[in-house]
């Protein structure tokens, strides 16, 4: 008796909230669709527009109360299964995460690189993560691995079920992590063009498979990074130092934490890129 109140346990944790709340709306669909039919039924046929505001009401003060609630607490429970999964996910190698918020503004959604091919697409990740190793060492990069996933033990350990990724991505402590390999990586760029030149081919060399994100439309297979997007790439991953750079004693900061000579050199980089400062 004790092992099957143990497998149902297990069972019953395995549920996928998001398909208990799917059922919870089509539950109180088909409630409100019989209340409407034994009304139809009531007045043989002739149902007004009254008749119908009336059964809503009707349902709303009676079941819909508890269908509220149900769903309420599914919902959030669904977010925290979603976070852990992205927690399982990410938890070997969260950093990646990290580095490419900068950027995934720029990818596009479900079935949207149909028609627009100049779009970011993820097939970029394989070449854009060897060429950030690549200008910092795989040693360095590896070091801030590890120091993400101590920095993400210790906000998990601290919020919980409350841990939440969209968070995370805000978190000081990860945002200056991102901007201390970030800046590593610049004084590659001296020679701009020739830098460029070189990240957009090493990117469009080591593209992942089509069929990785399919899901990104259908013009993904002939998908390739034109040159003229690796400017809108770069300025995107060195977006916050662009904001920090605007803000009150933003170069003072900089300073401090990476020298004014690097932070000259941002500031050299994110002209070349075309960003007025």
């Amino acid at each position: 008796m004790a092992d099957d109140n143990s497998k149902n346990a297990r069972m019953k944790r395995r549920e996928d909230e998001r398909d208990v709340c799917e059922s919870i709306l089509a539950s109180a669909m088909d409630s409100i669709v019989e209340r409407l039919a034994s009304t139809a039924e009531e007045r043989q046929g002739a149902i007004s527009a009254d008749d119908i505001r009336t059964v809503g009401k009707a349902y709303i003060d009676s079941e819909g109360v508890a269908s509220r609630e149900s769903l309420r607490e599914h919902i959030h429970l669904s977010l925290i299964q979603h976070e852990q999964e992205l927690w399982n996910q990410t938890r070997r190698r969260p950093f990646d995460r990290l580095l490419v918020k900068r950027f995934s503004h720029l990818f596009p959604h479900e079935g949207e690189l149909d028609t627009n091919k100049s779009l970011l697409s993820r097939r970029a990740l394989p070449g854009f993560f060897m060429a950030i190793e690549m200008m910092t060492s795989a040693d360095l990069f590896e070091q801030c691995q590890q120091a993400c996933k101590g920095l993400l033990k210790t906000r998990k350990e601290e919020l919980g079920d409350k841990f939440l990724w969209r968070d995370f991505y805000d978190d000081s402590d990860a945002m200056d992590l991102v901007n201390d390999i970030i800046v590593v990586i610049v004084h590659h760029f001296d020679d701009f063009d020739k830098r460029m030149h070189w990240l957009h081919d090493l990117i469009n060399s080591h593209l992942s498979p089509p069929d990785d994100y399919a899901f990104e439309g259908t013009a993904i297979a002939e998908w390739h990074l034109l040159e003229e997007d690796v400017p809108e790439l770069m300025k995107a991953l060195f977006s916050d130092f662009l904001k920090r750079l605007g803000e009150e004693g933003g170069h003072h900061q900089l300073d401090e934490r990476y020298g004014m000579k690097a932070r000259q050199s941002i500031e050299k980089l994110l002209t070349n890129l075309g960003v007025e400062l």
